[in-house]
């Protein structure tokens, strides 16, 4: 009897468990860079703001990707950018998923903002804080892919195990990390981007993250035993809206 109260009280409690929904923007042909910038913002006050089921995003940061050259060779800007909507728990991922595909007014606003509606890029994630600190205004987004000989299981956990000593060997702490995300899989993706985590790395500045680039590229490199960086993506962003607080900082 013992035993079973102790896996009780192991239980992981999904209520408490933060979860953001996630999607890789593209801007419609239609559009130039900063055309789209301002629509994206304009795009996230449409459509949701009388449906019960909006309530269940906490917070929103849309993510511009930047030029990469310069600051982070590795990196690419074949996105335009990245949604970050921390959700109240992993148990708002139903009602989001819902939300994504019977919304028609939001729906008619992706198809004048986006080259494809938002469903088709989207994932849904559990976000758990590795490093604490304050949002800045530059956030390197890292979407990996694990190696496919890998469970996802055993991908994570040597992933933990790994982790204090490869942020000490890259020095990134020392060289202005501020505030680290990671953001687990859950759930069927949308075709094409089922990446296994999505990493958010804040800095203070473009030229912050150019100042880290050898701790990065040293970090990234101390993974390619877990990660298929080949078929990972790595974006550069400036984030040009904000609205709420970040729940995992709460957490």
């Amino acid at each position: 009897m013992q035993a079973g109260t102790d896996q009780l009280e192991q239980r992981v409690d999904v209520r408490q468990v933060p979860a953001k929904m996630i999607y890789l923007a593209n801007r419609h042909p239609r559009l130039t860079r900063a055309e789209f910038a301002e629509r994206w913002r304009r795009h996230a006050t449409i459509g949701g703001s009388l449906d019960p089921r909006i309530r269940e995003v906490a917070a929103l940061r849309y993510c511009l990707t930047n030029d990469p050259a310069g600051i982070l060779p590795s990196a690419t800007n074949e996105h335009d950018g990245v949604a970050l909507l921390a959700l109240r728990s992993l148990l708002s991922t139903p009602a989001m998923a819902s939300l994504l595909v019977e919304n028609e007014v939001a729906y008619a606003d992706e198809l004048r903002t986006f080259e494809r509606p938002v469903e088709d890029f989207t994932l849904f994630t559990a976000s758990e804080l590795l490093v604490a600190g304050d949002e800045t205004p530059v956030v390197v987004i890292d979407l990996v892919r694990r190696r496919p000989e890998l469970a996802p299981n055993t991908y994570f956990r040597t992933d933990d195990e790994a982790r204090e000593t490869n942020l000490a060997e890259s020095g990134l702490l020392e060289l202005g990390l501020r505030r680290w995300v990671r953001n687990a899989l859950v759930g069927t993706p949308a075709r094409g981007f089922a990446y296994d985590a999505v990493h958010e790395l804040w800095f203070d500045s473009l030229a912050a993250v150019a100042d880290a680039r050898t701790g990065l590229e040293t970090y990234f490199g101390r993974l390619a035993s877990t990660t298929d960086r080949r078929n990972s993506t790595l974006l550069v962003t400036t984030v040009i809206e904000q609205i709420g607080p970040d729940l995992p900082a709460s957490s």
